[in-house]
């Protein structure tokens, strides 16, 4: 019987290839992050900087759900994919102003949609809540068309409509935003 991690991999293989290089790199940083703070207790990653900072929980809820609520708006979306068209330039520049902004590290309010919500967490419930997220979004990528990945199905939550294609790089680049969050909160509260 294939594991969870044994299960992804071999799903991968019918998904395009550009996608799937992507996908990958996502899943290799989740790896990565989680092994990372198996040194730290739950009680560690539980606690805050600061009155008005995250703790690594907080941080990795809401990248657990920045992904969820894509999952979400993403599943709806792919009922009837006729409706929507491919990224026009207006898409495309917005795309490179989220890539902007990350990049200079230019702090803004999260959405409250994708605000931390979640009390004390295990860091084997988080590793495992976003494996199956992870995994819900694979399925979902899978069964699109090469076509269908380059329509805008995807909404960020401010930089509006976006293909699938920008959807998994965003994914990627606001990991690497907040992982820098997480190591400075580990360095400040161990």
């Amino acid at each position: 019987m294939l594991d969870k991690e044994e299960f992804v991999l071999l799903q991968i293989k019918t998904m395009n290839a550009q996608l799937e290089k992507q996908f990958l790199q996502l899943e290799e940083d989740r790896k990565n992050l989680f092994n990372g703070l198996k040194s730290y207790s739950d009680d560690v990653i539980n606690k805050k900087p600061g009155l008005e900072k995250w703790s690594v929980v907080e941080v990795i809820v809401h990248l657990i759900t920045a992904e969820e609520m894509s999952l979400k708006y993403l599943s709806k979306k792919i009922q009837d994919t006729s409706k929507e068209g491919s990224e026009s330039f207006k898409h495309k520049y917005r795309w490179l102003l989220v890539q902007i902004v990350f990049a200079f590290n230019i702090k803004f309010k999260a959405p409250e949609i994708v605000e931390p919500k979640m009390g004390y967490q295990s860091l084997a419930n988080l590793e495992t809540k976003w494996r199956d997220v992870r995994n819900q979004t694979l399925q979902v990528l899978q069964k699109l068309s090469e076509e269908e990945t380059e329509k805008t199905l995807w909404k960020h939550a401010i930089a509006g409509k976006m293909n699938l294609h920008h959807m998994v790089q965003f994914f990627g680049v606001h990991y690497n935003r907040h992982k820098k969050q997480i190591d400075r909160t580990l360095a400040s509260v161990k």
